[in-house]
Parts: C-alpha cells; structure tokens; sequence
C-alpha cells in the first residue's frame, strides 16, 4: 500500500522505509527533487566551465537516483563511478565492433544498440558496478555526437560521475547517514566504505580536481586524467580483493525427502 506522508522536513522522514519508493513524501518531494535538480545544474555549469565534455542524459538519472533514492544500492559511490565507466567503454567498444562487422546502417544500429547494452551488463556485473543510468552512457555513443574523443569519454564520465558523488555526500548527509550501511546498521566510520573503496575516491576526488584546471594548463588536465585512471582501477579491484569465491563441482541434489502421503483406506464389505 502506497504511503502519503505530507509531514514536514525532520530526521524521522529521511529514514529508510519512508525516504525511497512506494512512499509519497513530502520530505522526498522538497529534498530529493531539489537536489536533483540542483546536481544537474552544477554537473552541467562546471562541466562547460572546465572544459571537461561529459554525457547529460545518463547523469541526469544519476542525479535523481542519487538524491531521491539515496538508499539504494545503486546510489553507492563506486556503483555510479564505476558503472558509468565500464559502460562507456563497453558502448565505445560496441561501436567500433559493428563498425568495422557491417556495412549496412539499417541493420549497424540495432546491433550497436543491443551489443552496447549488452556489454554495459556485463562489465557492470563482472565488477560490481551495477547503475542502472549507466546503461544510457552505453548507447549515446551510438546515436548523439560526443562531447569529448572517444579516448578519453570513459575518464570524463568519470569525472561527472565523481562531481554528482561530491554533491551526494554534502547534500544527503545533511539529514542521514550517505552513502547508505550495506548491512542495515546505523552510522559507520569511513562512510560504510571498504578500504579500496576509500583510496579509489580519494584518487579520483584528488583526480577531478586536477582535472578541473584544464583551462589553466593542458599538463595538469593530463595529469588528472591517469590519475582518474588510477582511480577506477582501485574502484573495479574493490570486489576481487575483498570478495570471496565460491565454486566446485556442482553436488546432486539430494532426493526428495517429503513425507509421502498414506494409501486412502477403503472400507467396505468382503466379497
């Protein structure tokens, strides 16, 4: 059953069964439409302002995920980087793929199309990364021009997606703990975050910046660029160095071990 809380602004209405889906909030209306809103206008002002070209559309959903679904796993800092990236390049690789595999332009699109998503899924399953806007990032290459060389679009995706992360963190722990405690607890040092987890954001946080000053200086903008590298590679290295790896031979399933029903008796007279 749908909830209609038309309750003002407090702590209690940023909690996790009342600040998602299915609850129509007043709290999530005001706060989570605003930032969204406002995380777009700054990703969009900051980018033009620095000359690092990024993708709009499939920030744009980060940007609502980010501050009107803040607890989903999906919101999570490594998730919204990481999946942008991996998926950039998978949507890059999808398009040279067809490319240079058909010649006819009425059947190179749906191909593009349909193996860009594809690859996104994959790579954003292999590292973890699952982020549902990023599957947008993977088949914008396919049909709108690009805001920057194909080369090097995966570092600038990161690099938004680093800019609508920092604005998460400042605007959603105004009234809760950001990014959400995977196990359900309360408040968590360092962010709920692993420790590879940490050291990515801080290159990337470190990279971003450097970034920033391309219109400063080409060198540091190429600086930040391997340093962003860096980055999302200790991002994508978080789930293997803490993850644990179940496999084997596949054991039978043991038999079926429900009690089998009694024969109905039938009573009657002996021939």
């Amino acid at each position: 059953m749908i909830q209609i809380r038309l309750k003002p602004p407090c702590r209690r209405e940023f909690r996790k069964d009342v600040y998602g889906p299915g609850v129509i909030s007043l709290s999530r209306l005001i706060w989570g439409s605003a930032g969204a809103g406002l995380f777009l206008l700054l990703v969009a002002a900051i980018s033009e302002a620095c000359g690092v070209g990024v993708l709009y559309p499939p920030l744009a959903a980060t940007c609502f995920i980010s501050a009107a679904c803040a607890y989903l796993r999906v919101a999570r800092p490594r998730q919204v980087i990481a999946g942008h990236f991996v998926s950039t390049v998978g949507g890059l690789a999808a398009v040279y793929a067809v490319n240079w595999a058909v010649s006819d332009p009425a059947l190179a699109l749906p191909l593009t199309l349909g193996l860009a998503v594809a690859l996104a899924a994959v790579f954003m399953q292999v590292f973890d990364a699952d982020h549902p806007p990023a599957a947008a990032t993977a088949v914008i290459p396919a049909i709108l021009p690009l805001p920057a060389d194909t080369l090097v679009l995966p570092v600038h995706m990161a690099w938004g997606a680093v800019l609508v992360v920092g604005f998460s963190l400042a605007w959603n722990r105004v009234w809760f703990e950001f990014p959400a405690p995977e196990d359900g607890t309360g408040r968590t040092r360092r962010f709920g975050l692993e420790r590879m987890e940490l050291v990515g954001l801080g290159l990337c946080a470190a990279a971003f910046a450097l970034m920033a000053l391309r219109p400063v200086s080409e060198a540091v903008y190429m600086a930040g660029m391997w340093v962003m590298l860096a980055g999302v590679v200790a991002l994508l290295a978080q789930p293997f160095v803490s993850g644990v790896v179940v496999g084997g031979e596949a054991k039978k399933c043991p038999p079926d071990q429900s009690p089998v029903p009694p024969a109905p008796i039938v009573r009657g007279k002996a021939g």
